[in-house]
């Protein structure tokens, strides 16, 4: 093909394009590619053009003055290993952010020639650097005692329980509340503590602990004082306050409802206010590498509060929950939530953080519950559990209302997640969304948990485009412990199946669920990789074929929870345009990534191209 004169025209005007537009462009791939699209043709034709254009690209190179002072990022990132979760460009070696977002990305060579006077440059060494973290189920006001309190998730030793405890206790005035726990005793001797053990570290402080599954509380005697209780006090329905069979007294130990006795408590109100362990449990995700969640709490004026303080370090993509018990039609519920949902859009528009922050809260979809958890027998299953035939688990919602709730939510513009865990559950969610699918543009439907799910209804997943948002600390921990008693060998493979999900093609979000399991997303993920449990008192894989891999996992734990939301193209990868959301870690990972990533430490956190994480307060 003759060209003519293209090239030297192509090669004249190139160089003005490259001058004139340097400042969006910023030597992104695409400029480069278009650099070397004419440029190699231009250059096989006419050394003049090769001599005009050198001269008039170097005219406007960073190491000149720049054309427009706008065009200097404010941080450049360099010596990275950069794991992008953008397929375009799946690994680089740095990057650049101005006003919030990442403005270019590349080689370290190719990004420090952007750098200004003023520009801050990071040299991170070589460690790995991954997009901020996107926890896809989380209960940020219900773990606000673990960040506030002790944290005691994952620990077998109580001697080490208590040495936290003490600590905590010294550094508290005589009389606070101590809160938290997370405490698994099956963990050590299998023994439930006693108030005995807690009032030999804290006697001067009242502490009041919940389990990891948040069923049990622990109290010391100072804190059962307080509350007023006795071992006759009246007990709420399903409650119960446990005895010494010996003895009759209180063990400090309190059943499912009775941990509510302790709700009036002296002081109680002031060590559980929302606004304060909201801002501790931001601050805690932060500290994970964690940029967004999507949270089960409503408390949306708490939120909004610490939104107007500055304090919302995490985009909060918010779930609304209607009322256990409606007292109106499921349309005339939800039309009011429509208008609270508009109540709140107003308000966050209304403040200027989104500007220069990006997206920060919203209320993008209901919470809807149908069953409880297998290990209490309430999952709702298609046969009866291997351990105990007999055992009859009770929705919260009859099939019917299901249905009902999902319309009216669908009708008035929210996507829907249900609490689903036994099997049986989730196909009565698949045939609830089956029956009303949401309307086009909005964020697709999606089920929590997922912990059984037939082979047929993954399929049905697939077919419906519906989202498995799973947890797999769920799954690590709890397997070797409760899980293949209640649904028997047979049916194991139906259990915590994210290989099978992406298999089918089954949009798959990770997240924590915390705080019924640790926060820390490097954990989760590794928990995808290694799919191991302790079985017969040994720690050993099991059912590696639903093991994942590390991009799957990260992916999971960051774009595809970013797809969830209305804010897709904005979050979710280290990508041109998007907000400058980014995580820096302690070490280089390997080139193939074990479950050796739960040892590693998040260095920084970046929100919108801001540190926070670790704070200079």
């Amino acid at each position: 093909m003759k060209l003519g004169f293209w090239p030297l025209i192509i090669t004249y005007n190139l160089p003005i394009f490259l001058c004139q537009n340097y400042g969006s462009l910023m030597m992104t791939r695409q400029m480069r590619a278009i650099f070397r699209s004419y440029s190699d043709r231009a250059l096989a034709y006419s050394s003049i053009s090769v001599f005009l254009l050198l001269v008039s690209v170097s005219a406007c190179s960073p190491q000149q003055e720049p054309v427009d002072d706008s065009s200097v990022p404010d941080l450049v990132v360099i010596n990275a290993d950069v794991y992008t979760v953008d397929s375009t460009h799946a690994k680089a070696d740095a990057f650049a952010i101005s006003a919030g977002k990442f403005v270019a990305i590349g080689t370290t060579a190719e990004i420090q020639q952007l750098a200004g006077v003023d520009t801050e440059v990071i040299d991170v060494a070589g460690v790995s650097i991954i997009p901020g973290l996107v926890d896809g189920h989380t209960h940020l006001v219900s773990g606000a005692g673990l960040a506030v309190g002790v944290d005691l998730s994952e620990i077998e030793d109580k001697s080490e329980w208590l040495r936290i405890i003490r600590d905590k206790a010294q550094s508290l005035p005589d009389n606070a509340w101590i809160l938290g726990g997370a405490w698994d005793h099956n963990l050590s001797d299998g023994v439930l503590p006693t108030k005995e053990m807690l009032d030999s570290v804290a006697p001067d402080n009242p502490v009041l602990l919940r389990d990891i599954d948040g069923h049990t509380a622990w109290a010391n005697s100072l804190a059962i004082n307080l509350a007023g209780i006795n071992a006759d006090s009246p007990v709420p329905p399903s409650g119960e306050i446990v005895l010494d069979p010996k003895t009759g007294e209180m063990t400090g130990i309190f059943l499912e409802a009775a941990g509510a006795l302790f709700s009036d408590a002296p002081g109680m109100a002031e060590a559980t206010d929302p606004i304060a362990g909201i801002k501790a449990a931001v601050a805690l995700a932060n500290s994970h590498g964690i940029t967004s969640v999507h949270d089960m709490s409503n408390h949306f004026d708490e939120f909004l509060a610490v939104f107007d303080d500055g304090d919302l370090t995490l985009r909060v993509w918010q779930g609304a929950r209607p009322p256990l018990v409606l007292d109106q039609s499921p349309g005339e519920v939800y039309a009011q939530m429509a208008a609270e949902r508009e109540r709140v859009r107003q308000h966050v528009a209304a403040n200027a953080q989104t500007e220069s922050m990006g997206p920060l809260f919203d209320i993008g979809y209901t919470k809807l519950i149908v069953d409880g958890v297998l290990s209490t027998y309430t999952a709702l299953m298609k046969a009866p559990y291997s351990d105990n035939p007999d055992a009859v688990a009770e929705t919260f919602v009859s099939k019917d209302q299901l249905n009902a709730m999902i319309t009216a939510a669908h009708e008035h513009d929210f996507p829907v997640a249900v609490h689903a865990i036994g099997d049986n559950a989730v196909s009565w969610v698949l045939d609830g969304f089956a029956q009303s699918p949401g309307r086009p543009g909005m964020p697709a439907d999606r089920i929590e948990h997922v912990e059984v799910v037939t082979p047929d209804d993954v399929q049905r997943f697939a077919s419906l485009g519906v989202v498995a948002s799973m947890q797999p600390h769920h799954a690590t921990c709890c397997v070797g412990n409760y899980v293949i008693d209640r649904v028997g060998r047979d049916r194991l493979p139906n259990a915590y199946v994210w290989r099978s999900m992406l298999d089918n093609d089954v949009p798959l979000v990770l997240g924590s669920d915390w705080p019924t399991s640790p926060l820390n997303p490097l954990i989760q993920m590794a928990d995808t990789i290694h799919r191991e449990t302790r079985i017969d008192g040994i720690v050993r894989p099991w059912d590696e074929g639903n093991s994942m891999t590390f991009a799957e996992s990260l992916y999971a734990y960051t774009q595809s929870g970013a797809n969830r939301t209305a804010w897709a193209d904005e979050i979710g990868s280290i990508t041109v345009g998007k907000w400058a959301d980014f995580v820096i870690l302690d070490e280089k990972l390997p080139a193939t990534v074990d479950r050796t990533l739960e040892n590693r430490q998040v260095t920084a956190t970046y929100l919108a191209g801001h540190r926070v994480f670790p704070t200079t307060q």
